[in-house]
């Protein structure tokens, strides 16, 4: 049986090494990287000045992007992977993701906030380790 292994990314460092570690680690497993388009980190103002197809468009050209050097890291390892967008709240989508599509595990990077900063904001890795249906890993 193959292991599925959900990789969220975004363009922080620790995404790139929550990917590192998935396929170096775990070579023979079925890899999908999802990245979430948040349209909450774009402000109100944002929107009134470039409207939201221009948004859009900019968070298609990122995951693109993104997808392209994720592709990079899973070829450097002979690794092929699966690439998945969703739009919403990224830890809500994260734990969806992994519900509705039989994930055996997830691997997420730390953002590596202060104490504080995880008080007062969040954390999405926190999150989807508190909610996920599956084992999650965190890399820091």
């Amino acid at each position: 049986m193959t292991v599925h292994i959900l990789v969220p990314m975004d363009r922080s460092p620790m995404a790139k090494r929550a990917l590192e570690h998935a396929v170096s680690l775990h070579p023979d497993a079925e890899v999908t990287v999802l990245y979430v388009i948040d349209y909450i980190e774009e402000s109100y103002s944002a929107r009134a000045l470039v409207g939201t197809d221009e948004l859009r468009e900019r968070a298609d050209e990122r995951a693109t992007e993104l997808f392209e050097a994720a592709a990079e890291i899973a070829d450097g390892h002979g690794v092929e992977i699966e690439t998945r967008t969703a739009v919403g709240d990224p830890s809500r989508e994260i734990v969806a993701f992994a519900d509705d599509h039989d994930i055996d595990q997830i691997v997420i990077g730390s953002h590596g906030r202060s104490p504080m900063s995880r008080i007062l904001l969040g954390s999405v890795a926190e999150t989807v380790t508190r909610r996920a249906p599956v084992p999650v890993t965190v890399v820091r």
